[in-house]
């Protein structure tokens, strides 16, 4: 069993493996729907599988493995999960 801090919303069960300056990793499985939501500051995400239709303040786009996202801060999205899956996200918690 691990020992690493577990954080989990809807839709969302993330391990955190590591911090990068203020910035905390997380390993994350998606598995149903994250409702729009706005962080205080930056997020990056890099999609390691599934695919999902990520909303940003109204345009949507197609996210699979490979892709990656920058979110500004205070700026809201959604994600909607096309196919469950595991990415790894960059921001403040």
């Amino acid at each position: 069993m691990s020992d690493k801090p577990i954080i989990k919303g809807p839709g969302f069960r993330g391990e955190v493996v590591g911090q990068l300056g203020a910035m905390t990793i997380i390993d994350a499985q998606v598995s149903g729907d994250i409702p729009a939501h706005a962080a205080e500051t930056d997020e990056f995400a890099v999609v390691l599988s599934g695919r999902f239709a990520v909303r940003l303040e109204g345009s949507e786009q197609t996210c699979a493995a490979g892709d990656y996202l920058l979110v500004p801060a205070g700026m809201s999205h959604a994600i909607r999960v096309l196919e469950p899956g595991r990415l790894i996200l960059i921001g403040a918690m």
